[in-house]
């Protein structure tokens, strides 16, 4: 059955690398693959490829099944009218309510259009106090599914796939967005999760920690701050503060020995239905409401998917191996949702069993010391995820092991129940639970401050840039190797395989090569260049109203990605905040950064210099030079931005920040002749005010960079700077079709690329922007 398992499971992982899907007439073949599977099981080498292939074919045929209901681009940016019914939580915060919209019909107030499903909505004005199961009409406007492709950062898209969201939206200030009605019976654990999270709300309004209470309680993470979530993967405890498979077996395990215990104490009820029956009862039942109150996230359903493996032997008296129920969970979720094997959380959570079972299954007996037995459990968990965290790009706390040892136990057995009971009793007695569930949140705040103090010295392991494949499953094989029982000959070979993964280093640039490679970061600005022993960071990035900041969610893991240790120097254009918002948590990282810009009076952090034209420095036999805005000029907003000349083997790269026609004419007036060039990024993301026919007669580039936001409000770039630019032969490239575009230009003069990153890693279940 292991095989067999893997086999399928393999099919499901080969689908989520493909950059599209099989054609929707080769999906039949599932049936005849599955029989050819069942009649030659006992021959693997027909059994085993006849279930890979399987696999793939369902994975195929539940993904045609998502994306089916895909928005009509043509919908895109207009206004539509929605009813449907409010389907999640709220995520209400000072600017906005955000929540999960199920549409039932869509129009445009003279047609009616087939429903996206469910999209994801959110109101920024007049927003009303919503919940879900209520109907209701909006007017919004929808884009399909896009996210900011980039190397080392979060697939957005994927994300929302998985979640099976086909469109996103703002709902419009109009006088037609009114609800319709409420569902009676429709929607009971969102209706429920929402009531709890209104009483936490009142219970707790000024409290810091109401946050975490919510996300033990119902699951809703939104109250956790930003700085808490560092402090949490600092120590390894991410995966304690909020509903996970842990916390599901808390609770099935809570109601197990309770019912197990009281059923006991019956011989009537012991006559009828065994105890151990009637306690994996309890504990199913007590799963499935814990995991309901999360919003059944994908994590609680793995958990309640093995419990019930694991306890639906013991109620059928047909108790499985433990071996047969990992394998028995693992090929129901897979089944139920072949895309879950794109989450992290998927493989931690079965990795985390799988390790367990591994290391510890026969080896720890109730003659052993506990403390022990529960060192050895920390020990063998954290060795075997090690790989695992590694090539999900996540680092290693290396205070990890030791903090679990005291902060499972101490959720499992105090916080979590006294969390939940100080809910239930505050629904019943507000008086008592309302006293119980400040003694809980103080605890809690107590416990964020220790693990706020051990943050200091936790040191997480990190792997230089991204290391491949192969290095990694050397990585996993030690790990086994290590993990093997004692007494097998070769487990200390486990040791030697881990040292060639912390040698290894990404590729650089030679001497005289620079790598240049412009960011995804939507409406705004961030270029990489690299040469051989120094890196420079042109802009960093939008930071957005609602707290999204590129500079940590795009630029450092992109650094991350590429193994960056230092940042020689940082030049941020001018001050608008789609150039300068990611610069406080770049130089977080980097402090020892050189900050230049045009307008360093508005910037609010680092000790930024004035660029000025004739700064000029060479870096490993390349030359930079900045050609704009003179010293002490009078040049103000867009066009005060530094202007900077990297000078290559293959030619000239021109980065033009946000000039204006003012600034261009005075670039080709001082520079008569000496501003022709290979790569020009496009002034001002494409704006009309920009790209005037004499600059673009001065450059005359091969390629010309684009940096704009995918369907943004401003029009970028304008269909008549376009037009422009491709009179005269250039060619051009936007990172909101393109995503990350990447060039290399080598000392024999040639230029590789541009790459652009949602060409070289296309997913099918990326929205194609044309």
């Amino acid at each position: 059955m292991i095989y067999s398992t893997f086999a399928f499971v393999f099919g499901a992982v080969l689908l989520q690398c493909q950059p599209s899907l099989p054609a929707p007439f080769v999906l039949p073949l599932l049936l005849p693959t599955v029989w050819i599977a069942w009649r030659y099981r006992s021959r693997r080498y027909i059994h085993l490829p006849a279930l890979t292939i399987a696999g793939l074919l369902w994975a195929a045929l539940m993904a045609h099944v998502t994306l089916y209901s895909e928005l009509d681009p043509a919908l895109e940016g207009r206004d539509l009218h929605l009813v449907g019914v409010v389907e999640s939580l709220p995520d209400v915060t000072s600017e906005r309510t955000r929540f999960l919209f199920k549409v039932e019909n869509i129009t445009d107030g003279q047609q009616m259009y087939a429903s996206p499903g469910r999209v994801q909505l959110s109101w920024y004005q007049g927003a009303t106090e919503l919940s879900a199961g209520e109907t209701w009409q909006f007017t919004v406007r929808l884009k399909r599914p896009h996210g900011m492709a980039n190397p080392g950062t979060r697939d957005y898209e994927r994300s929302l796939f998985r979640k099976g969201i086909r469109a996103t939206g703002y709902i419009r200030a109009n006088d037609t967005n009114r609800r319709i009605g409420v569902a009676v019976i429709g929607y009971p654990f969102e209706r429920l999760r929402q009531r709890i999270a209104r009483e936490i709300e009142q219970a707790l309004p000024s409290a810091a920690g109401n946050g975490l209470i919510r996300a033990l309680v119902i699951g809703d993470r939104s109250g956790i701050t930003p700085a808490e979530w560092r402090v949490f993967r600092a120590t390894g405890t991410s995966h304690l503060m909020a509903i996970s498979g842990l916390h599901i077996g808390i609770v099935s395990g809570i109601g197990f020995f309770l019912c197990n215990g009281l059923w006991r104490r019956s011989a009537t009820l012991c006559s009828r239905v065994p105890a151990p029956q009637a306690g994996a009862l309890a504990a199913l039942v007590g799963a499935f409401c814990y995991a309901g109150l999360a919003g059944f996230a994908i994590p609680c359903i793995r958990a309640l998917v093995m419990l019930s493996a694991l306890l639906g032997g013991v109620l059928f008296r047909r108790p499985l191996q433990p071996t047969r129920s990992l394998c028995f969970a693992l090929l129901a979720v897979v089944i139920g949702d072949p895309a879950a094997v794109t989450s992290p959380g998927f493989w931690l959570s079965f990795g985390a069993v799988t390790v367990i079972l591994l290391g510890i299954l026969g080896r720890i007996h109730l003659t052993s010391a506990r403390i022990f037995g529960v060192f050895k459990v920390q020990w063998a968990v954290a060795l075997g995820l090690a790989p695992l965290l590694l090539l999900l790009g996540f680092d290693l706390p290396l205070l990890s092991p030791l903090v679990n040892i005291v902060a499972v136990p101490l959720f499992s057995l105090l916080l979590v129940p006294l969390a939940l009971t100080s809910v239930g009793l505050l629904m019943i007695w507000p008086t008592l639970g309302q006293a119980l569930l400040m003694a809980t949140n103080g605890l809690l705040g107590q416990t964020k401050t220790i693990l706020l103090m051990i943050s200091g010295f936790s040191d997480p392991i990190a792997l230089s840039g991204s290391p491949p494949t192969w290095l990694l499953m050397g990585l996993l094989t030690s790990v086994l190797l290590l993990l093997l029982p004692a007494g097998i000959p070769g487990r200390w070979l486990g040791i030697l395989l881990v040292y060639p993964l912390f040698l290894y280093r990404p590729l650089s640039p030679a001497k005289g090569e620079v790598w240049m490679t412009m960011l995804d970061v939507g409406q705004g600005l961030s270029v990489v260049l690299e040469t051989a022993d120094h890196r420079l960071l042109y802009d960093t990035g939008p930071r957005f109203p609602s707290g999204f900041d590129t500079g940590e969610l795009v630029v450092l893991p992109f650094l991350k990605a590429r193994g960056v240790e230092k940042i020689d120097r940082i030049i941020v254009t001018n001050g608008d905040m789609d150039h300068r918002g990611g610069l406080a948590a770049v130089l977080k990282a980097f402090p020892s950064a050189e900050l230049l810009s045009g307008e360093p009076q508005r910037l609010n952090n680092g000790q930024p210099t004035l660029c000025a034209a004739g700064m000029r420095w060479t870096w490993d036999g390349v030359g930079f030079s900045i050609l704009h805005p003179a010293t002490a000029s009078s040049w103000r907003g867009n066009d005060a931005s530094c202007v900077l000349a990297v000078d290559t083997a293959a030619g000239r790269v021109l980065l033009t920040g946000d000039i204006e026609a003012p600034a261009e004419a005075s670039l080709v007036e001082k520079y008569p002749g000496q501003l022709h060039a290979v790569v020009v990024t496009i002034p001002h993301h494409g704006s009309a005010s920009s790209s005037r026919t004499p600059f673009i007669a001065a450059t005359q580039p091969l390629y010309g960079l684009i940096s704009s936001g995918y369907r943004n409000r401003y029009g970028f770039p304008r269909a008549e700077v376009v037009a422009r630019w491709q009179q005269q032969q250039v060619k051009l490239l936007n990172t909101a079709e393109s995503g990350a575009l990447s060039l290399r230009f080598t000392t024999d003069g040639r230029i590789e690329g541009p790459f652009g990153y949602r060409n070289t890693h296309a997913r099918y279940w990326m929205t194609s922007p044309f």
